[in-house]
């Protein structure tokens, strides 16, 4: 007797639901994959909110449920990427590296802002010093940094990577986001 294989819950649905395979996530495809649904431009009824799938875990998707927070977030930030960096000036004569980071307000405006490595830095300390202390550990360790490998395409692009964590982090957390130094910051 053939085995059948158990068919998918979602295969006739017509939502924005996307399940993720379970062999690893792959985050700049998952990042494309929201920038391509954020630009479609869907809009669910006002009167419809999502709600937590109940019932038995699903063998498919293990039940994720990701909270948009929509309406409950003060942060100004939708989406946080850093598209490239650029090296400025001589190597001999005091060249520094920039950073293009793109944000996404919730309106949808798109803010560029050319930061330094030493801008989130910056950014870093003012955190600690405006936050509560118990906030504190919701800010994540910045990339070391690495005086002799610092114009290297390979750890530039790293560097981008991990920038792009630490920096969606800070703008994106529902409270954190929110706070007068990570607005300064932006627009500085």
């Amino acid at each position: 007797m053939p085995t059948l294989a158990p068919t998918h819950p979602f295969q006739n649905t017509e939502s924005l639901l996307v399940v993720i395979p379970d062999d690893g996530i792959d985050v700049e495809a998952e990042a494309r994959l929201y920038d391509e649904l954020c630009d479609d431009q869907v809009s669910l009824p006002q009167s419809t909110h999502p709600k937590s799938p109940q019932g038995p875990p699903s063998i498919f998707s293990r039940d994720i449920w990701l909270n948009d927070n929509s309406g409950t977030s003060l942060t100004f930030a939708r989406n946080v990427h850093i598209a490239g960096w650029t090296s400025v000036g001589d190597k001999l004569g005091g060249a520094y590296v920039v950073y293009d980071c793109v944000i996404r307000t919730k309106e949808g405006t798109t803010i560029h802002a050319h930061k330094r490595y030493n801008d989130f830095a910056v950014l870093h300390d003012a955190l600690k010093h405006s936050l509560p202390k118990h906030q504190h550990h919701f800010i994540p360790a910045l990339p070391p940094k690495s005086p002799f490998s610092r114009y290297r395409a390979a750890f530039l692009d790293r560097r981008r990577r991990q920038l792009q964590y630490w920096l969606s982090a800070v703008l994106l957390h529902p409270e954190i986001g929110a706070c007068q130094a990570v607005r300064w910051w932006v627009m500085d």
